[in-house]
């Protein structure tokens, strides 16, 4: 009996830190993270009515890491899928693939290749207080896209505060001419960013068939009171590069105009945001108008509540939207 007994200790310690020993030996070096939001919301639209639905916001699972290769070179990757919280699937998949590559980064900058969200969308740093929520940039203008098929380059601050980002994505379609090449669609961004003080430019030739420019500009104030305020503007200039295609009124041309604010007081942001494009894709003449108040639960959860009242001169692109909900990274 003695025997047996002190063979089931072992084999209860030897499985407590089986895990543990497996993960220090094995190839495991990377981090598993995402993040939960969900949000309980009245959608209005001005040709359909009003419907309430519980909203899953680009909640997401991701596995990331980095490993040493020599001396200062290491190799890059992630695998990051979104997930709905509300209703299990999206389009009748249960998970969607979102930034996703291989990598390599060393003293000279970084390049990877996969799927990949392009620099002139990641050019608007922070100005965008409503990511992920229906008073996002990506609502009311075009431009805002993850891609196949990326190889990407960038500085990797490599020139201070200063950084270049270089993306190409070739067509690889071999029965059409312009869509066989190395770089069938380039986007690229340029990026100061130094305490309170953030500028960016951001570009795209012949992307979803349009050739953009955009420029970004932020400031951030601490201790205004006992808080901190924070400003953005962005202008953006769209021109169709494919006749195949046209801006929803026939025009061959954009203008897109924004200014955001948040202002931080304790546990509390209160942010505010509008937006004015002149046409796009899917609407004309449209304007977006957010207000929200987020509220910091413990360290990283956030409480938050949004209102966001959308306008264009199409009628079924005209929505309010009113909505609660919370936001959990991990």
């Amino acid at each position: 009996m003695r025997r047996i007994f002190c063979w089931v200790s072992f084999l209860g310690v030897f499985f407590s830190i089986f895990p543990a020993w497996v993960y220090a030996l094995g190839p495991i070096d990377g981090t598993v993270y995402g993040r939960l939001n969900v949000s309980y919301q009245n959608e209005h639209n001005a040709e359909s009515g009003s419907v309430w639905k519980l909203e899953s916001n680009a909640s997401r699972l991701g596995f990331r890491g980095k490993t040493l290769i020599e001396n200062s070179m290491s190799l890059l990757y992630q695998i990051e899928y979104g997930v709905e919280v509300d209703d299990g699937d999206k389009n009748g998949q249960t998970v969607s693939q979102r930034d996703t590559f291989v990598g390599i980064e060393g003293e000279w900058g970084r390049l990877k290749g996969g799927r990949i969200t392009i620099p002139f969308k990641e050019a608007k740093g922070g100005f965008d207080l409503f990511t992920d929520l229906q008073g996002e940039l990506g609502k009311i203008i075009d431009g805002e896209e993850r891609l196949d098929n990326v190889l990407q380059y960038d500085t990797r601050r490599l020139f201070g505060p200063l950084a270049v980002t270089l993306a190409t994505v070739p067509g690889e379609n071999p029965d059409e001419d312009d869509e066989d090449g190395p770089a069938d669609g380039v986007s690229g961004s340029l990026v100061f960013s130094q305490k309170q003080l953030y500028m960016s430019v951001g570009f795209n030739v012949d992307i979803k068939q349009q050739d953009q420019l955009r420029l970004i500009g932020g400031w951030r104030w601490d201790a205004v009171g006992s808080g901190s305020l924070k400003v953005g503007a962005l202008y953006q200039r769209s021109k169709i590069s494919n006749s195949d295609i046209d801006f929803i009124d026939g025009g061959d041309k954009a203008d897109a105009y924004g200014l955001s604010a948040a202002y931080g007081l304790q546990r509390n942001t209160f942010k505010a945001q509008y937006i004015i494009s002149n046409r796009s894709i899917s609407r004309s003449d449209a304007s977006q108008f957010s207000l929200a108040v987020d509220h910091k639960l413990g360290k990283r959860s956030v409480l938050y509540g949004y209102y966001t009242r959308r306008d264009a001169d199409e009628e079924g692109q005209r929505n309010r939207y009113v909505a609660i909900g919370i936001k959990h990274p991990f």
